[in-house]
């Protein structure tokens, strides 16, 4: 009789969860209760940590330029990595005996495993919520509006984009640490393993880290590289400058530069096809009235030209002995006034200074102080430029041109040999060719060179980079499903 009732007792515990949705239901609130007594809550302790150190180091960079992005779009991959494997990597194998024995009494591994990748979702999705809210507090500065998901309305900083991307990365890695955890017998071996997945991920993510030609393939399967594909993506790597090269020019600046080099040496380098592709770049462009009366106002400005004397009193004596010495006034000294022999000018000129009781008279001033700017007003400057303000001065000036003045020069060409030291600092040639256009071109033109297509602020790419973490997601959950379900071959 004990062994009918045994029996039956078996029976209706084999038979009470059969269906799937009944046992994925149980499964879900045993996850509850691990999350509750067995502290899984102290993941998300451990995510806010994590995302708070991080963003001490990315919460200026980020979102800023190209670096600051890729460091930026890394660190977060990284924090949703760490996450997503150490959510899930002990879970499976720390049950596995009373996992065999439910199984052997009819427990479904799909509705296991789906129980499975219902909580680890929802784990996750806290995380990421905690994640982007620390980053947040941190001093991140989230950009205004999302590229995929436009709802400003939503918060004062739309992050509904990274949080996607974030999720998406944390639940592929989640997903992978449940496979390893399938596949381990022991807590053990799955924390020994974990080391190793994690540095795979990260070597190999193609951001960061340059990876030779043979590797470069292995990048294509990991979670690491299309989660910086996309983080970069959003955050608009492409779109933003490069300062690497021009920080690295500006610490330069004390630096001397120089050494010794022919005349010859220059123009052969001017005339050289390096150069000659350049041949048609403007190097002055056309000058208006408007603008050189606001270059001269400036200058006059700075330097207090307004207020220099460009006429001041002068002694007649002065203008005398000017009229008796200046030669081009030669023909005026010998006009003739009268009488024979004739008296000219000149003569009468040289008589008077000779004559004794002149000096009173020769030493008076005549004439009055006169500024600039009072010359200006005389001349009605301002009403003038503002009449004539677009009126052209000159035509552009191509480099190709002032090369071809240079060739033309007689004395360029007879001074060939002539050896010019040249001796400068980085800061002098910055200077001369105006710090801020420099530092503008240096931005565009190595941004220019760094753009990558695999992080193009599209909705294609993105949404493509979002498919193959929806992918690893899938081929993992299937993976650990088919492993647990052999689960009464282990010979333990």
């Amino acid at each position: 009789m004990a062994e009918q009732n045994a029996e039956k007792i078996a029976r209706v515990r084999r038979m009470r969860h059969r269906g799937h949705g009944t046992q994925v239901l149980v499964y879900l609130g045993k996850q509850l209760r691990f999350f509750i007594n067995e502290s899984d809550w102290k993941v998300l302790v451990m995510a806010g940590i994590i995302a708070a150190l991080v963003g001490m180091v990315i919460n200026k960079r980020i979102f800023i330029n190209m670096e600051g992005s890729m460091i930026g779009a890394f660190s977060l991959t990284c924090v949703a990595i760490w996450n997503g494997c150490f959510n899930s990597i002990q879970s499976v194998c720390r049950e596995r005996p009373i996992i065999k024995r439910e199984h052997r009494s009819g427990m479904h591994i799909t509705s296991y495993m789906l129980a499975h990748m219902i909580y680890q979702f929802f784990l996750c999705a806290m995380q990421t919520g905690l994640t982007i809210y620390v980053l947040q507090l941190m001093g991140v500065q989230f950009p205004q509006e999302g590229f995929i998901t436009p709802w400003p309305y939503l918060t004062p900083w739309s992050f509904v984009d990274i949080g996607i991307s974030m999720l998406l990365i944390s639940y592929a890695s989640d997903m992978l640490s449940l496979l390893l955890s399938s596949m381990s017998h022991t807590t053990t071996t799955a924390m020994t393993a974990m080391p190793f997945v994690l540095i795979f991920q990260l070597v190999f993510s193609g951001g960061i880290i340059p990876l030779p030609a043979w590797s470069q393939a292995i990048s294509n399967y990991t979670i690491s590289n299309y989660g910086i594909k996309v983080l970069a993506s959003q955050a608009g790597y492409n779109e933003l400058p490069m300062v690497t090269g021009w920080n690295t020019l500006d610490g330069m600046r004390k630096s001397e530069i120089g050494g010794s080099v022919t005349v010859g040496q220059l123009m052969d380098l001017l005339n050289s096809p390096a150069i000659g592709k350049y041949r048609d770049t403007v190097v002055v462009d056309t000058v208006t009235v408007a603008q050189a009366a606001d270059v001269l106002n400036r200058a006059a400005d700075s330097l207090h030209l307004k207020e220099k004397e460009i006429v001041r009193p002068v002694a007649i004596r002065a203008i005398v002995d000017q009229i008796l010495t200046n030669d081009a006034l030669q023909d005026f000294r010998n006009t003739k006034l009268w009488g024979d022999p004739p008296i000219t000018i000149g003569s009468l000129l040289s008589d008077l200074i000779a004559a004794e009781g002149m000096d009173e008279v020769l030493n008076m001033e005549v004439g009055t102080t006169v500024t600039l700017e009072q010359a200006l007003n005389l001349l009605h400057a301002e009403e003038f430029v503002s009449i004539a303000g677009d009126q052209a001065l000159n035509e552009p000036i191509t480099l190709g041109r002032v090369i071809d003045l240079l060739n033309e020069s007689e004395k360029i060409l007879a001074n060939r040999d002539k050896v010019l030291t040249v001796k400068t600092t980085v800061g002098e040639i910055l200077e001369l060719f105006g710090e801020q256009k420099v530092k503008e071109i240096v931005e565009r033109k190595t941004a220019q060179a760094a753009r990558k297509p695999d992080y193009a602020m599209t909705r294609e790419n993105i949404f493509y980079n979002w498919r193959m973490l929806g992918v690893f997601i899938a081929v993992f959950a299937l993976a650990a499903t088919l492993v647990l379900e052999m689960i009464d071959h282990d010979k333990r």
